[in-house]
């Protein structure tokens, strides 16, 4: 088309020239007043159709520039719907009133047709006639019916519209914020457009099935309307004036009345085949609505994961930086100022910390709206914290040990008659290494202990170690009452300070840390010994400090040297519980008064009875 336009604008062109040139060499003034009327009108020709070109190129770029993505192309669609809810509701209203009426009619009618049944007057062919009539009624029925659903199928097509205008604005006024909700939120409309093209597939189906029924009986019928029209007129042909027959005038008659009552019902069938495309096409224009919107939706899901996968780069930068820090703090820096246990201790610390830095960081980041997720934790945890009651509170028993300070890894405790070294300390549990139990000795068993952390709230604690590491302990020596005393004491005095001299400088120093830390002063460091007068002498208490850890090898050391010690000593006797036995015997002469009586030789001793 514009190749024509073009030349016959060249054409026109040419012959403005061409007249001009006439006009200028004409000498008629007549003739010339003609030549520049027509020389006017192919100039006003020319402008109009250069005007038209203008338009048509301008349309042409529009188009062109128009967009044609999913959004425009089902905005373009909905504007093609021009049925209202109103005027469907209407009609499907007047329809409802009709098939009332003619449902009352068919039950007259029924009424009549047994009440015929039970007379004996009724004859066959106004039997026949009322099975016609019924016969009609029904397919008035049927095209109403089908009427019906074409007019809810086009109140469906209505209500599509609207809920997709519905969603264009509420995608319009939604905040530009890719969120997991958002994206959940379009996943799950995506699903349910898919879900409903699927369904409409299915009733496009049966209407397709209902048509070619419906056709295929429409066309029978008119195929018998023709067949009437035949044998109507064989027997025509063979009665009339001069002949006729009562047989084959019966016979014409049945014929003239089954075709009246064809020709009754066929416009009842057109509608009904007219009502059933009706709602082919208001549900083809169902399919065309659904499938722009999955396509548009297929679009903005696509979009809102994109975006989403694009503001997870934040997130996944955070935890990159936070596992960088841990190796950097966990296996540079805090080996400088920790050791041992305190080191294991502090990375720990630092690997819960920062995995509660990482998970709000990305909480902030995944989840718009902090106070809907704070309060949904609140009513999880809550029910979480009635039903794992003994979890969470040993994971607050983490907090208080971990914040308290009051013991930590490689301190010696002892909880409930249990002593140990603590080996770890967990949110849920601490464990120990068993000291004691069964040797009767500060030395491992080489059981471990695991303890719940919920025990600091149920149980005393005792620390051998808070503070400083020194624990006091003794030894109970009794001596005879011939013993001297105040020799004895010299002498175990004289040991305790010998043998106790560095731990007791030492747990000196540790005293002081203790008294500057809590205001209050510690014990008196210096070796004592405490009496009691027991019953079988006088009980000496040597009182000594040692190292938890060298708290047996001290009192062993302690032992040994008193015994080496009291060996030298005679004048030193240890006392210990005695008793005697008192027996009498007659004297007799010989061996037996000295040694008693032997038994082994007879006379032998009559045994009690």
């Amino acid at each position: 088309m514009p190749p024509l336009r073009i030349t016959g604008e060249s054409l026109l062109q040419e012959q403005i020239l061409t007249l001009e040139t006439v006009v200028a060499a004409a000498t008629d003034k007549g003739e010339k007043t003609r030549l520049e009327e027509k020389l006017q009108r192919l100039r006003q020709e020319l402008s109009i159709v250069q005007e038209r070109q203008a338009l048509e190129a301008r349309e042409q770029s529009l188009r062109d520039d128009r967009p044609t993505g999913t959004l425009d192309q089902l905005r373009t669609l909905l504007r093609g719907f021009e049925t209202t809810m109103a005027d469907a509701e209407v009609r499907l209203r007047a329809l409802a009133e009709r098939r009332i009426a003619v449902v009352s009619a068919r039950d007259a009618l029924a009424s009549q047709i047994a009440s015929r049944n039970l007379s004996t007057g009724a004859t066959a062919e106004r039997q026949a006639e009322a099975e016609d009539r019924m016969f009609t009624i029904n397919e008035e029925l049927r095209a109403l019916a089908f009427e019906q659903e074409a007019t809810e199928g086009e109140i469906a097509l209505v209500r599509d519209a609207d809920h997709v205008r519905e969603l264009l604005k509420l995608s319009e006024t939604a905040e530009e914020h890719p969120s997991l909700r958002s994206l959940f939120d379009a996943y799950n409309q995506l699903k349910q457009e898919r879900k409903s093209g699927s369904q409409l597939a299915a009733l496009m189906s049966d209407l397709d099935q209902n048509l070619a029924i419906n056709q295929a009986s429409m066309e029978v019928s008119r195929q018998k309307l023709a067949k009437f029209d035949e044998e109507l007129a064989l027997l025509e042909k063979q009665t009339g004036f001069f002949r006729r027959d009562p047989k084959i005038e019966r016979l014409m008659a049945q014929q003239r009345s089954q075709k009246a009552a064809l020709v009754e019902v066929l416009p009842k069938m057109i509608r009904q085949v007219e009502a059933i495309q009706h709602s082919k096409r208001a549900l083809a224009m169902r399919q065309s609505l659904d499938e722009a919107t999955k396509a548009w939706q297929e679009e903005k899901f696509t979009q809102a994961r994109s975006a989403y996968y694009l503001r997870l780069r934040w997130p996944a930068v955070i935890l990159v930086s936070l596992v960088i820090l841990h190796f950097v703090l966990a296996y540079l820096v805090l080996p400088v100022f920790r050791k041992n246990e305190t080191l294991f201790l502090s990375r720990r610390l630092l690997r819960y910390g920062l995995i509660l830095v990482g998970t709000v960081s990305v909480a902030g980041f995944l989840f718009d709206d902090l106070t809907t997720v704070a309060a949904t934790l609140g009513i999880v945890s809550a029910a979480l914290v009635i039903s794992l009651q003994d979890v969470f509170t040993s994971i607050a028993g983490w907090f208080v040990i971990t914040i308290g300070g009051k013991f930590g890894i490689g301190d010696r405790l002892e909880i409930d008659g249990t002593r140990g070294d603590v080996l770890d300390i967990e949110l849920l549990r601490t464990t120990m290494l068993e000291i004691n139990a069964w040797l009767g000795m500060d030395q491992p068993t080489g059981r471990v202990i695991v303890i719940p952390n919920n025990f600091i709230f149920k149980n005393k604690v005792f620390n051998f170690t808070h503070g400083h590491p020194f624990i006091w302990g003794k030894i109970d020596v009794t001596v005879t009452f011939a013993t001297p005393v105040a020799s004895a004491m010299s002498l175990f005095k004289r040991i305790l300070e010998e043998e106790t001299a560095d731990q007791f400088a030492d747990a000196k120093q540790a005293a002081s840390k203790m008294q500057r830390r809590y205001g209050v002063p510690d014990a008196d460091y210096v070796p004592k010994i405490y009496t009691h007068i027991a019953d079988s002498g006088v009980t000496l208490t040597l009182v000594f400090v040692a190292h938890y850890r060298k708290f047996s090898a001290t009192r062993n050391r302690i032992n040994r040297r008193l015994v080496a010690e009291l060996e030298t000593r005679r004048h030193i006797q240890m006392a210990y519980n005695t008793f005697s036995v008192l027996t009498s015997a007659a004297s007799a002469d010989g061996p037996s008064a000295v040694l008693g009586s032997d038994l082994t030789t007879p006379p032998f001793a009559r045994p009690p009875n």
